[in-house]
C-alpha cells in the first residue's frame, strides 16, 4: 500500500510575509519544492561564468517548475467547479485583462495576494462546505482583489 501526498501543503500556516525571500520562502513550503534537484545546474553555471551568483539568482535558478505545476494542477482541479473560487479567479484574472480562470489562479498566487489566497484554501481543502461567501476568509480575498 503506498501513501499518496496531496501535491500543495495547504495544511502549512506560516507567519504574514514581509520580504521577497520570505515570500519565496513560503510558496517553496506549501508547493514542497526540492531546491537540490536544481543544484549542479547552479554548480555548473558558477563553474563556467566563473563567478558566485547573487541569493536571489540562485534562488531563482532553483525554483521547482514541477512541483509548482503539480500543485497548481491539483488545487485548480478540486476549486474550478466552486462559485466562490470562479468569482475569486474572475475578479484575479481581470487583474491581467484577462478572463481566464487558470490565469486568475496564477494571480492568486502573486505577492500581493497569496496569503488571502493560501487562507481560503486551507479552509476550502480541509472541509469544502465550511468555505462559504459569509466567511471572512473569503471576504478578505473579495478585499484584496477589489
Amino acid at each position: 500500500m503506498s501513501l499518496t501526498f496531496a501535491p500543495y501543503a495547504y495544511h502549512t500556516s506560516f507567519p504574514k510575509y514581509e520580504s521577497n525571500e520570505e515570500y519565496r520562502f513560503c510558496i517553496r513550503q506549501v508547493f514542497q519544492m526540492n531546491p537540490s534537484i536544481y543544484q549542479d545546474k547552479i554548480d555548473t553555471l558558477k563553474t563556467y561564468n566563473q563567478e558566485e551568483l547573487d541569493k536571489e539568482t540562485e534562488d531563482e535558478l532553483s525554483f521547482d517548475e514541477d512541483a509548482m505545476k503539480r500543485g497548481m494542477d491539483y488545487i485548480y482541479s478540486r476549486t474550478k467547479h466552486n462559485v466562490l473560487f470562479q468569482k475569486i479567479y474572475s475578479l484575479a484574472a481581470a487583474k491581467m485583462i484577462s478572463m481566464d480562470p487558470e490565469i486568475g489562479m496564477a494571480v492568486c498566487f502573486s505577492y500581493d495576494y497569496f496569503q488571502c489566497f493560501h487562507n481560503c484554501l486551507m479552509m476550502y481543502l480541509e472541509n469544502p462546505d465550511s468555505f462559504l461567501e459569509t466567511h471572512d476568509v473569503f471576504k478578505q480575498m473579495i478585499l484584496v482583489l477589489s
